[in-house]
C-alpha cells in the first residue's frame, strides 16, 4: 500500500515539523500504485462475476416461469376449445340461438389469478349443463 508517502508536502513544512519519512523511489510508488489498481481490478471482477451468476439464475428462473405460462396458456385455450364445442352440441337443437365463433377475450375484465378465471368459467359451464338438463326434462 502506499503507507510511505507524507500527507503535507516538505515545501509546506520548511523541514519542520515533518516527521522523518524513508525515501521512496519512483519505482517503487510505481509498482505499488500498479498492485493497488490490480486488487482493485480483481475485486471489480470478483464482484462481476457474482453478479453475474445472480442473473443468470434470475434469468433461468423466469424462464422457467415464462415456459410453465406459455404451457398453461395453451392448456386454457383447448379447455376453452373443449367447452364451446360441448356448448354448441348443447345449443344445436335452440332455434332462437345463432352460434358464433368462440368470443374474443374481453380484454376490460380487471387481473385476476388465473385459477379464479378457470374455477368461473368450470362453473358457467357447469350452469348452462344444469339449465339444459332442466329444460330436457320439462319437455
Amino acid at each position: 500500500m502506499i503507507s510511505h508517502a507524507s500527507v503535507v508536502p516538505v515545501q509546506r513544512t520548511s523541514g519542520h515539523g515533518v516527521p522523518e519519512v524513508e525515501a521512496v523511489s519512483a519505482i517503487e510508488r510505481y509498482r505499488e500504485v500498479v498492485a493497488l489498481a490490480g486488487e482493485s481490478v480483481e475485486r471489480m471482477r470478483a464482484a462481476d462475476r457474482a453478479r453475474v451468476r445472480q442473473l443468470l439464475e434470475r434469468l433461468a428462473e423466469s424462464q422457467d416461469r415464462m415456459a410453465a405460462v406459455i404451457d398453461q396458456e395453451k392448456l386454457v385455450k383447448q379447455v376453452v376449445a373443449e367447452h364451446w364445442e360441448a356448448v354448441v352440441k348443447l345449443l344445436w337443437d335452440e332455434r332462437w340461438f345463432t352460434m358464433t365463433t368462440v368470443p374474443v377475450p374481453d380484454e376490460s375484465v380487471p387481473p385476476r389469478d388465473q385459477g379464479d378465471y378457470n374455477t368461473a368459467l368450470d362453473l358457467a359451464y357447469r350452469a348452462l349443463e344444469e339449465a339444459a338438463q332442466k329444460r330436457a326434462l320439462f319437455r
